[in-house]
């Protein structure tokens, strides 16, 4: 791996509690740790926007797909249901045979 020393300027509180609660074998990786995982939360919130935002744009067309499907599965509920009354009736007409 390949390392690349920078200089940042940091606030002093932050520096020193970084210091006293990171050994200083660990500090580098420590804080690359913190910045791959910064920017992948940030990856991920963009992620997260540009998903909400591609919902909203097509929400108009999911509703108008909807509205095209939705006599079709309340016809299927139809049918389900009719063939659960129709198998509950046939099991009480067997149990009762028995």
């Amino acid at each position: 791996m390949v390392l690349k020393k920078r200089t940042y300027g940091l606030p002093a509180d932050a520096v020193e509690s970084f210091e006293k609660d990171v050994p200083p074998g660990d500090r580098s990786a420590v804080v690359a740790d913190l910045i791959r995982h910064w920017l992948a939360e940030k990856r991920r919130r963009k992620l997260r926007e540009a998903v909400d935002e591609g919902c909203r744009e097509m929400a108009e067309l999911y509703l108008e797909i909807e509205k095209e499907y939705h006599p079709l599965e309340e016809e299927i509920h139809r049918q389900t249901a009719l063939d659960r009354r129709i198998w509950q009736r046939g099991q009480r007409n067997h149990d009762a045979s028995r």
